[in-house]
């Protein structure tokens, strides 16, 4: 099969390697999609990834094409999406069912190879099959999604309340757009004219700094950091999403504003995943699917898996608007 390969710091190279075979309780994925995520420049660009050579890609959905030993074949050609996370199912957490705190994790497209491939093989357990009329470059957009649906979650209560989200990468559209759904009035701090123009053409209207019930900090800076405990109200909520690009350090005056306004901090990471009956991913399915035509907008950029680093390179281009790049095996 083909597969678009990270070999180096900034090298990428597309071809032929060995077709994966499922194993027992495994299933053959042919690739229909697969999402960039922020984390796949940092192993392109920043020396990020734990080996070389890697197959990149945890964002994905396609086709069981093929079954291992003990699989029910009903399942062949189905389509699916995968919850990249392959937990140790030994620790304390797994346990519980806290998978995300795995404490001897693997990871698609990380720790062990992923989907910027033609096929990838995965467990059976890592499956949600998706409706058949569901496109694939909508269901890739499903791991995000279910991060974004396990942030907003973390809130109970959205009715008339103020919501601002500092962040417009594709969690953080994801979020207001869960809120708004929930009838809050959302808000977005942001700092890029075209980012603007994007989020009015999906119906948000209010952007600057404002006073706010709730905060979701989706960047992962200091400053975005000390910008929500400026904004959020006294026995407000703020809710940390984004991967910090360094250490997170704070002012003692701005430490002190979440003392003396008894400010709720939730931390989230990941999302759930087999948990309860109805979990994120459920949720994240159904979330995209009806909703397929106005989310199709969040995908900016569309490439083949033979573009390789031209990929990486146009969507890191500041001076385009990018949401969203997809690599597309078939439509």
């Amino acid at each position: 099969m083909k597969a678009c390969i990270l070999e180096d710091n900034q090298k990428i190279s597309y071809k032929e390697i060995e077709t994966p075979q499922p194993k027992d309780n495994e299933v053959l994925i042919k690739v229909g999609a697969c999402g960039i995520c922020s984390s796949d420049f940092n192993r392109v660009y920043n020396n990020g990834a734990y080996f070389y050579p890697l197959v990149l890609g945890h964002e994905f959905s396609g086709e069981i094409v093929e079954t291992g030993k003990n699989i029910d074949k009903e399942y062949l050609h189905k389509r699916a999406v995968i919850f990249p996370l392959l937990p140790c199912n030994d620790c304390e957490f797994c346990k519980e069912k806290s998978y995300a705190q795995c404490k001897n994790y693997s990871y698609f497209g990380s720790r062990c190879n992923g989907a910027m491939a033609e096929y990838i093989s995965v467990p059976i357990w890592n499956i949600k099959v998706i409706p058949s009329d569901m496109r694939f470059d909508i269901a890739a957009m499903c791991e995000p999604t279910a991060v974004a649906i396990h942030a907003a979650n973390k809130i109970q209560e959205y009715q008339n309340k103020k919501v601002c989200i500092i962040g417009t990468g594709i969690i953080g559209i994801i979020i207001g757009l869960i809120a708004k759904s929930r009838n809050a009035e959302v808000n977005f701090i942001i700092r890029n004219n075209q980012k603007e123009e994007f989020l009015k053409s999906l119906g948000f209207t209010s952007f600057g700094e404002q006073e706010s019930d709730i905060v979701f900090e989706c960047v992962g800076s200091n400053q975005s950091l000390e910008q929500c405990i400026n904004t959020v109200k006294s026995k407000g909520q703020i809710v940390l999403v984004g991967n910090p690009y360094s250490d997170m350090t704070l002012p003692k005056k701005v430490y002190w504003k979440i003392l003396r306004s008894e400010i709720t901090i939730n931390g989230v990471w990941n999302s759930s995943y087999k948990n309860q009956e109805n979990d994120d991913w459920d949720n994240a399915i159904r979330f995209l699917y009806e909703n397929q035509n106005q989310l199709s907008m969040l995908i900016t950029d569309r490439f083949k898996l033979e573009d390789g680093i031209a990929a990486f390179n146009q969507m890191k281009n500041t001076d385009k608007l990018s949401i969203k790049g997809v690599f597309e095996n078939e439509k």
